[in-house]
């Protein structure tokens, strides 16, 4: 997999560098080049992220650092109901990973690994953060 991201990359910037030679050759085609290629690329590894996770039915922010200070607001002012559910899906991850099995099919289908819970609790976590250092260095 990283071999073919060092490929498509190597062969993108040396692309871009035999037509940089040419004077008549504009900047906007380039970036457009580089823009899609980047999609390209994100896609391809969020489809591959997505693919881990529903393996062991998780969420992207069930798989966060939680030393992070924003997000371990977050955690804390989630429902106690959201807690559980992923508390839940933690313990079922560890317990798939310990007995070295794949979830189920059925159950791999009914996960939506991208589709966050603790977003706007971030957002907010870290708008106050900030607030109250501004607040704080006057």
């Amino acid at each position: 997999y990283h071999r073919l991201l060092f490929r498509v990359a190597w062969f993108a910037s040396a692309h871009c560098n035999n037509t940089c030679l040419r004077e008549d050759y504009s900047q906007e085609p380039r970036m457009a080049l580089a823009q899609r290629l980047w999609k390209a690329m994100s896609r391809h590894y969020q489809k591959n992220v997505a693919g881990s996770l529903s393996e062991f039915g998780l969420k992207y922010d069930d798989i966060r650092i939680e030393s992070d200070a924003d997000y371990a607001k977050a955690l804390d002012r989630l429902p106690h109901a959201e807690l559980q559910l992923r508390a839940r899906r933690m313990k079922r991850a560890f317990d798939v990973s310990f007995k070295r099995k794949a979830l189920p099919p059925d159950l791999r289908a009914l996960q939506k690994p991208l589709e966050g819970y603790a977003g706007p609790l971030i957002e907010e976590a870290k708008a106050r953060r900030v607030e109250r250092e501004l607040l704080n260095t006057f």
